[in-house]
C-alpha cells in the first residue's frame, strides 16, 4: 500500500506539469511511497522511484536556460579576464550523489533552472589534486595557485585564480538527466548488521540519476596563472575524473 507524501491538490499540479524544473521534481516530485514495489499497471510500471527518475530523464533545457547559457557565455567573453572551455563527458557524471532528498539519491543542480551544474569549489579541489601530481616539489607555486589552506582561519590567504561553478551545455536536442541503476549484492553486509557477504545474497538493484552531455568550464584571474590553472584542470578531467564512482568509468571528460 503506498503512503501518500502531498496534498491531493500539490500532487495533481506536480503530474501535469509538462518542463517541470527538475530541481524541483528532485525535492518535492516524490509525491507518494510504495516501498519499493513495482506497481502492477503495465502503462505506469517499477517503483515510483523508478517512474519519477525516467520523467526527470526526459526533460530538456528551458528556453530561459538557453538564454542564460548564452548570456554567462557573453559575460565571461572578456580575454582578459577569464578563460573558458567546454568539453564532453566520456560516460556520464555522478555528482552530489550524497545530497539529501527524497529519492534517496542526488543530483547537483542549479536551483534556479534546475540544469546540471559542477561547483566551483569541486573544480578547484580536483586542480589542486592535479597540482600534486604534476607539480610536485613546488609547494609554493601551489599555495600561490591554490590558496594556503593549512592556516588558521584568520591567515587563509585566497588563491590566484577562480573556479567558477560548471554549466550544462544546451546543445540541440540533448538531455542533461539519465536514468541509472547501481545493483547491491550484499545488502546486510553493507549495513553492518554482521551478516556475512556471500554468494547467496540476492542482489536488489537501486535507481538512480547520473547526468550526460557536455559541460562548459570557465577560469578566472591573471592570464599566466589561469593557463596553468586550465591545464591542471584538463589533466583532472581526463586523467583523475570528478563525482562520484569514478572506479568504475564515471565523471572523466574527453579532455585534451
Amino acid at each position: 500500500m503506498a503512503t501518500e507524501l502531498c496534498r491531493d491538490a500539490v500532487k495533481e499540479h506536480l503530474d501535469d506539469a509538462v518542463n517541470a524544473n527538475a530541481g524541483l521534481l528532485l525535492r518535492r516530485g516524490m509525491t507518494c511511497y510504495d516501498d519499493g514495489k513495482v506497481d502492477g499497471d503495465k502503462n505506469k510500471g517499477g517503483t515510483a522511484k523508478q517512474r519519477l527518475i525516467g520523467r526527470i530523464a526526459g526533460i530538456g533545457p528551458s528556453k530561459g536556460y538557453r538564454l542564460a547559457f548564452a548570456r554567462w557565455q557573453r559575460a565571461t567573453a572578456d580575454a582578459t579576464r577569464f578563460s573558458s572551455f567546454s568539453v564532453p563527458l566520456v560516460g556520464r557524471l555522478y555528482i552530489g550523489v550524497d545530497r539529501d532528498n527524497a529519492l534517496e539519491t542526488g543530483i547537483t543542480v542549479q536551483h534556479v533552472w534546475g540544469m546540471p551544474m559542477i561547483p566551483g569549489s569541486a573544480l578547484k579541489g580536483l586542480a589542486r589534486a592535479a597540482a600534486r601530481e604534476r607539480l610536485a616539489g613546488k609547494p609554493d607555486l601551489v599555495d600561490w595557485l591554490f590558496g594556503d589552506d593549512t592556516r588558521d582561519e584568520s591567515a587563509l590567504e585566497a588563491g590566484a585564480v577562480i573556479f567558477h561553478d560548471a554549466w550544462w551545455v544546451p546543445a540541440g536536442n540533448a538531455k542533461p538527466f539519465v536514468a541509472e541503476v547501481v545493483t547491491p549484492h550484499h545488502g546486510e553486509y553493507y549495513k553492518g548488521t554482521g551478516a556475512p557477504a556471500t554468494d547467496f545474497d540476492s542482489p536488489i538493484p537501486a535507481a538512480q540519476i547520473a547526468a550526460q552531455g557536455e559541460f562548459h568550464f570557465t577560469l578566472e584571474g591573471e592570464q599566466t596563472w589561469r593557463g596553468v590553472a586550465e591545464a591542471l584542470l584538463r589533466f583532472g578531467l581526463a586523467e583523475l575524473g570528478i563525482g562520484g564512482k569514478r572506479s568504475s568509468g564515471y565523471g572523466y571528460f574527453e579532455c585534451p
